[in-house]
């Protein structure tokens, strides 16, 4: 039990201290971290530090079959998760989490995640995919990057980008004193 309760702290204390840099400023985290995943907690405190004014925090509900997580970078500007494809080839999508997005000339389509407004741009779909996809919500924005091989079509893009969700921070930090706080008590 002290074991336990020992390395829990010690994750905490790991994580906050790693936060507290973020804060902090000039501190960027790459390639350690897992994928920021909606139940396992994992990276999402970090993540979600690395946009403080952010209502809502991305994460993903598993990758389908055929992707890697390539990377992940977290910094004071934002989150970069880069993933593989072993159809669509290598970094064929990045999931951002920044501040504020340029939406350029993305245009509002249905289907935005809860709490969120969607916009699209499709550059591509010819020799490739090409397109971004943005959410926009009080404080914060995650739009994913998809940039696939001649010959692969837009349906990889929609299998992946449903595995996105936003969780509220609150639920996070709801979901972290569970994790670390209630039970050690």
């Amino acid at each position: 039990m002290w074991v336990r309760r020992t390395f829990r702290h010690a994750l905490a204390a790991t994580a906050l201290t790693v936060v507290g840099s973020l804060v902090a400023g000039g501190c960027s985290v790459q390639e350690t971290l897992p994928a920021p995943d909606c139940f396992e907690g994992g990276s999402g405190l970090i993540v979600a530090q690395s946009v403080p004014t952010a209502d809502l925090v991305p994460c993903l509900n598993g990758l389908p079959d055929g992707w890697a997580l390539d990377s992940v970078t977290v910094n004071q500007d934002g989150t970069v998760v880069r993933l593989d494809s072993d159809r669509a080839g290598d970094e064929a999508a990045l999931l951002r989490f920044v501040e504020v997005c340029d939406l350029g000339e993305a245009i509002p389509v249905p289907g935005g995640l809860e709490g969120a407004e969607r916009f699209e741009l499709i550059e591509r779909v010819e020799r490739g995919f090409r397109a971004s996809r943005f959410y926009v919500f009080p404080g914060g924005c995650a739009w994913w990057e998809f940039d696939f091989a001649p010959g692969v079509t837009s349906a990889l893009s929609v299998e992946l980008g449903d595995r996105l969700q936003l969780i509220s921070r609150v639920s996070l930090n709801e979901g972290i004193r569970e994790s670390f706080i209630d039970k050690e008590l």
